[in-house]
Order: structure tokens, then C-alpha cells, then sequence
């Protein structure tokens, strides 16, 4: 499969591009893992508690209902389950839940937890977001490079893709900026879906900031809006495609989150994020090259 010259088959099958996806892989994911396991640990932990705390107040309060008057509620058919019960010991409310006092103080200590641990977390974000800008645009300067007469070397492409990300980053935020003014206008629209407006959401944005790195690459400008513009217009499917995919690995990547598995979350991470490189530069790299230019169809 070949778009603009670059062949993405060849392209996924040369060493030296897998060489560095598996550097983007470790450099984002594995060398910071040990200095936010702590953080998604207790971020696990702090989900499971309050999932048992909504159970204990649904129990509480389905017995205090119950034992008001056993007979009239039990002729009617009104059970309730013991599995959360603990009848004798002390509660107290919590965000409008009446939850067991060890739960309680449970909670409150992973919460502790959880605020200790998020700097670190909050380092990773920032750290993750511009070594995926570098490593997405070191990935599209290499699938160029290999598609040209002289391929490019490792060291240049990251030389290239680190001396990018300052721009990338500007371009990101402009990019940002213009889609919550146009989400905001389709907020109305997409709340009718419910769960789905969201999806529906990110089926818009994703692609967007996706394309800003190859946009990036071949145009060299910061004001990208109409370069993405053109290839929402021009090449739809091919957007809206993307933005399938990228937006199915987000709610993955969200979901990886919710149960820490020790070094498991880490495979999850990898397992994830390698996709997601390359939907990020690759599969950005295919589209905007499969879109037809300004004079083609359009004035």
C-alpha cells in the first residue's frame, strides 16, 4: 500500500523503523513506569473502594428501609443483599453515601496516596505528550526518508523529530483551541447520544491532532487549521477512519487505568501505545498524503 511514495508495508517492515518505535516505546512507556506505578496503583485502589462504598450505602440503605417493617416489605417481595452489610457497626456519610467507618478511613488513605503519587503522574503526562509529538514526527521523517533514494539514519530522525517538538506543541494548541470552540458549538447536538456524544467527540478531535505532525512535516507552518481542514473535506473517509481508530485505543488507554495489574498495566501500555504510534504517524502520514491537493476539487 503505497500513498504519495511511501509505502506503509515496507515501511512497517524495515528494522529500522520498528528499531525506533520499539526506542518510542521505551523511552514513553517503560523507563517512566517505575516512577508512576505508585500513582496507578493507588489510583486502582481509590476506584475499588469507591465501587464498594456505593454497595455498602445501597445495602445500608435497603436494610434500614427493610427493618422499618419486615413483614409489610417481605409480603411485597423486598430482599436485601448481605454480601455489604455489616449490621452493629458504625457509619458515617461520605459524598452522600453511608458507607462503614473502616471504609471510610480506608478511602481516606488512599486518597492520601493517590495526592502524594500525582506529581509524579503529572511529570509523565507532560513527558509522554512531547516525546509522542518527537517520536510521531521522528516516525513520519522515516517512513519519508526510506520511501526516498537515501534513507535516513536513526540518529538524524530523532535529531529531527526533538528539534520539532516546540513547534509541534504551538501547533497542538492552536489546533486545541479551534476544537473546543467547535465542539462546544456541536455540545447541544451530541448530548442527545448520551455516552456516544463523546465517542462521537473523539471521533472529530482525534484525527485532528493527529494530523498535525505530518501537516507539520510537509508544510512547516504553525496554523494548521486549514491543512486539517482540507483533508476533513476532501478525504472523509480516510479522517473519519482514523479517528475510529484513535479514538477506540483513547477509551483503552482510559479503561488500562482503572485496574492496576502491576508489571501487567505496563504490557497494556505497550500493547496500546505501539497502535497508537502508528496510527499517529503512519496512519496520519497515509491520510494526509491520500487527500487530494488545494487544486484538486477545490478553489
Amino acid at each position: 500500500m503505497g500513498t504519495g511514495g511511501v509505502d506503509v508495508f515496507e515501511t512497517l517492515r524495515s528494522r529500522k523503523f520498528l528499531a525506533l518505535l520499539a526506542i518510542a516505546l521505551l523511552v514513553t512507556y517503560v523507563l517512566p513506569f517505575p516512577f508512576i506505578h505508585g500513582f496507578l496503583r493507588d489510583y486502582s485502589r481509590v476506584r475499588e473502594i469507591r465501587e464498594r462504598m456505593v454497595k455498602e450505602d445501597e445495602a445500608i440503605t435497603c436494610h434500614d428501609v427493610f427493618d422499618a417493617d419486615p413483614s409489610f416489605f417481605g409480603s411485597h417481595g423486598m430482599k436485601c443483599s448481605d454480601e455489604y452489610y455489616r449490621p452493629g457497626e458504625r457509619t458515617v456519610t461520605v459524598d452522600g453515601f453511608w458507607v462503614y467507618e473502616d471504609t471510610y478511613h480506608e478511602y481516606l488513605r488512599a486518597k492520601r496516596n493517590l495526592r502524594e503519587e500525582l506529581p509524579a503522574f503529572v511529570i509523565f503526562v507532560i513527558f509522554a505528550f512531547l516525546s509522542f509529538l518527537g517520536f510521531s514526527y521522528a516516525m513520519v521523517d522515516l517512513a519519508v526518508g526510506l520511501a526516498g533514494e537515501n534513507g535516513r539514519r536513526l540518529k538524524e530522525v530523532l535529531l529531527s523529530g526533538l528539534r520539532a517538538i516546540p513547534a509541534l506543541v504551538a501547533a497542538e494548541i492552536l489546533v486545541f483551541i479551534v476544537l473546543v470552540l467547535v465542539l462546544i458549538l456541536l455540545a447541544i447536538p451530541m448530548a442527545i447520544f448520551g455516552p456516544l456524544g463523546s465517542f462521537m467527540a473523539g471521533l472529530i478531535a482525534a484525527p485532528a491532532f493527529a494530523l498535525v505532525v505530518p501537516a507539520y512535516y510537509f508544510t512547516k507552518e504553525i496554523g494548521l487549521i486549514g491543512e486539517i481542514w482540507r483533508v476533513a473535506r476532501n478525504n472523509p473517509g480516510g479522517y473519519f477512519t482514523l479517528g475510529l481508530g484513535l479514538a477506540v485505543l483513547d477509551t483503552l488507554m482510559v479503561f488500562q487505568y482503572h485496574t492496576y495489574l502491576g508489571i501487567g498495566t505496563l504490557f497494556l501500555m505497550l500493547i496500546i501505545g505501539g497502535p497508537r504510534y502508528l496510527l499517529n504517524s503512519l496512519g496520519a502520514l497515509w491520510v494526509y498524503l491520500d487527500t487530494p491537493p488545494k487544486n484538486q476539487g477545490e478553489k
